[in-house]
This record gives structure tokens, C-alpha cells and sequence, in this order.
């Protein structure tokens, strides 16, 4: 059996299902993406389209329009029909980057599309993740056609999945019954909880036998992720406690939130600091650490702190769960499907700064009486969301696809 896969962002939500498949399941597995993986050590055979002479970028940047999405498509058509000894009995990608489109007219296959999320009608008031930063007219024209890809690919390909009900929640009704709710999967064996002894040095910072430790992890520093809430709460916090760390792992960008027009020239995280004054001295800024380094975050973390908008759930919420930690997330669509309030975690309004900061504060003043909330939400994450768990789902979810097709 020959799967291939296709995202232009490798290894992206692909690279652990072809690593599985490849040694567990003896599958051939050829991955495609636009950057370069030549000095990539994975099991499994990786190829690279061109979208232009050249070498290969070493960092993905998402398109920003239908025409440099449709020359994603145009390139991975014409590698691929350049190259006929590839022929895969399965197809696989992500639908949002049209990528998979073409290839019908070159093989007679499932295909099986990653289905990510539509968000709400261009022309609508709910586009805005957040009221205080509305899309402009350029952001909402560019919504109109942005996700051309992801309906085309919905009507194209023979099945789908998606991670999350809320995900499949956005999916047109009379499309909904072509996806298969399966999440991605968390490492809980990479993600959990280690004791550590204190004081311990983590990232320069020397971390004291009392130290209380809050801790934030966001892709980016931005609105749709609640940065400047999180900033008030733990402003709040660093006001009422002495001893008291508050680390921030992320990059200064927005992926999602339509603050730039709003904000000059300069970051979000600079904007937000701007605005108030903040005991820096007690917030440390550590920047994009390395994923190996997130478990000890996580496991130094007294109360992790994870804000959304109704948009898609963080990979970085389920880590913490996983590692055990003792997570206060707000009561949005996409939180509320994994946290429970104090059964397996804490929730309170994205907005509630007063709200976020009382169960805070209650918390890192007594870390042990709440233990068995971060136990609690480990255990969700072994029971629902563990990582092989998952694969097992999706595997079994693509065999089923290739017996329909078969029967058929």
C-alpha cells in the first residue's frame, strides 16, 4: 500500500502518521511539501515541489492570496505528472491549500482531505475574533476567496477528518457527513509530568524551592490567543504575590488576528506592553523554545494559563493537560470541549480578567490543594487524545475508505 501526502509546511499534522505507517505497518509513504527537508532524517521517502527557480525556502509562510495558493496547486500537478512512477493508492492533504485538487486527473485513488476550519462569512460581524480589532475591508475581501480551496477540496475528495467537533462544527451542514471527528494525537510520553528539583535553571532563570511558576505557551503572541488578557492577569498576579514567576514562551507574530492595522509598526506583545507598566522582573519573555524543552515548561508550571477566540484548539492546551498541568483555560467553544470546570481544569470568561485572575490567585496560593485537576487532565488526554490512540483511529478511518472504494 502506497500512501502519499501533501502539505506544503512539512511534517505539519502528517509527518507521525507516514512515520507510523512507514515502520509499523510497512506501508510505502512518500510525503510532499515546498521547503526543504533535505537534511531531514525520517523513515519515509520526501520530495519537494518548486513554486519558482531557485532553492528551496527553509520557512513556510502561508499564502496570502488565491493566485499563490493556485500556484501550490499548479506546482504539485506538474512535479507529479513529471514523475509517473509515483503512484499512490491513497491520497492525503491538508484542504486549505489546494494542493490535492489537480491530482484527480492524474490518479484513479481515494483521497482523503485534513479539514482545518471555515470561519464565518466575510460579509458577517462574527469574522471578528476579536470586536476590538475588526477585519478591515482588504482582510474581509481577502476572506471572500481565501478559502475557495477548502470547499473545492470538500466537494473533491472521497472523505475527510478534522480534530474537533468544534472544527466540524464550521463545516457546511450538507458536508459535515463526509468528515470523521480524529484528533491529531499527544506525545504522552514526551508530554509528562517530571519532578524536578528546586532550585532549577531553566532558560537563565534561576527558579527557587518556593517559586510560584504561571506559565503561558501561544505559536504567537496575539489577540486571537488572548495575550493582552493573559498580560492583565498576570499583572494581577505579580501585584498580589511575592514570589512569583510568570513564563511566556512564544514568537512576536499574529497568525490569526486582525490587529496589525490597528497596532502601527510594531508587535502585538509590544502594543500590549506599552499600554501598561508590568514588573518585568517577575515576567520572563523566553521567546520559541524548542519542543523538547515545553515538557519541563509545563512540568515546572504551578497553573498554565491557555485563552482563545472560537478558533482552532491549540496543540499547546492538550500538551500542558497531558503533562499534568493544572490548566485555566476560557469558557470558548474550543476549550470547552476537552476542559470541564473543576473537574479536569478551571474556566472562566475570555474577557473576565477579574474572574481569570480570583482563580488564579487561588491556585499558585496553594499549588498542592489543586493537583488533582492537572492529574484529572492527564487523564483526559490518555483517554481521548493520547497519540497512538489517535493514529490507530486514523489508520483504521483510511482502511475503511479503501474498502469503500473497493466494494464500490
Amino acid at each position: 500500500m502506497h500512501a502519499m501526502f501533501i502539505h506544503p509546511n512539512f511534517p505539519a499534522q502528517f509527518g507521525h502518521i507516514a512515520a507510523y505507517l512507514k515502520q509499523e505497518r510497512g506501508w510505502e509513504c512518500t510525503f510532499l511539501t515546498s521547503i526543504d527537508t533535505s537534511q531531514m532524517k525520517v523513515p519515509f521517502r520526501h520530495c519537494n515541489y518548486r513554486l519558482k527557480p531557485g532553492p528551496l525556502p527553509k520557512v513556510f509562510y502561508n499564502p496570502g492570496t488565491l493566485q499563490e495558493l493556485m500556484q501550490h496547486a499548479a506546482a504539485v500537478y506538474r512535479g507529479l505528472k513529471g514523475n509517473p512512477q509515483i503512484r499512490p493508492d491513497l491520497v492525503v492533504g491538508h484542504m486549505s491549500y489546494g494542493t490535492m485538487l489537480y491530482l484527480r486527473n492524474l490518479y484513479d485513488c481515494p483521497f482523503v482531505g485534513y479539514y482545518e476550519m471555515l470561519p464565518p462569512p466575510f460579509w458577517s460581524k462574527e469574522l471578528a475574533l476579536r470586536p476590538e480589532f475588526p477585519p478591515t475591508e482588504e482582510a474581509r475581501l481577502s476572506n471572500a476567496t481565501y478559502h475557495t480551496f477548502t470547499y473545492l477540496h470538500l466537494h473533491m475528495c472521497d472523505a475527510g477528518y478534522t480534530p474537533t467537533q468544534y472544527q466540524l462544527s464550521t463545516c457546511p451542514k450538507e458536508l459535515q457527513y463526509k468528515l470523521r471527528v480524529i484528533h491529531d494525537g499527544v506525545d504522552c510520553d514526551l508530554f509528562q509530568r517530571r519532578e524536578l528539583p528546586r532550585p532549577f535553571e531553566f532558560h537563565g532563570r534561576t527558579i527557587g524551592p518556593n517559586t510560584r511558576v504561571l506559565t503561558y505557551v501561544s505559536r504567537g503572541l496575539e489577540s486571537a490567543r488572548g495575550f493582552d488578557i493573559f498580560m492583565k492577569v498576570a499583572k494581577r498576579v505579580t501585584e498580589e504575590l511575592d514570589d512569583v514567576l510568570v513564563l511566556i514562551a512564544g514568537d512576536e507574530r499574529t497568525n490569526y488576528g486582525h490587529e496589525k492595522p490597528y497596532i502601527g509598526n510594531q508587535t502585538f506583545k509590544q502594543y500590549v506592553l506599552s499600554r501598561d507598566k508590568y514588573d518585568l522582573q517577575k515576567i520572563q519573555f523566553l521567546g520559541r523554545i524548542p519542543l523538547t524543552d515545553l515538557p519541563v515548561l509545563y512540568s515546572l508550571s504551578d497553573l498554565h494559563i491557555y485563552l482563545t477566540t472560537p478558533w482552532v484548539l491549540s496543540w499547546s492546551m492538550m500538551q500542558a493537560m497531558a503533562n499534568g498541568c493544572v490548566v485555566l483555560g476560557s469558557a470558548t467553544a474550543p476549550v470547552m470541549e476537552v476542559l470541564r470546570h473543576e473537574e479536569n481544569g478551571l474556566l472562566a470568561d475570555f474577557y473576565d480578567v477579574d474572574g481569570l485572575a480570583r482563580l488564579a490567585l487561588q491556585v499558585l496560593r496553594d499549588p498542592p490543594a489543586h493537583r488533582r485537576l492537572g492529574e484529572a487532565a492527564r487523564q483526559t488526554i490518555l483517554e481521548r487524545y493520547e497519540k497512538r490512540l489517535c493514529i490507530e483511529q486514523l489508520v483504521s478511518y483510511f482502511q475503511e475508505v479503501l474498502d469503500r472504494r473497493r466494494s464500490a
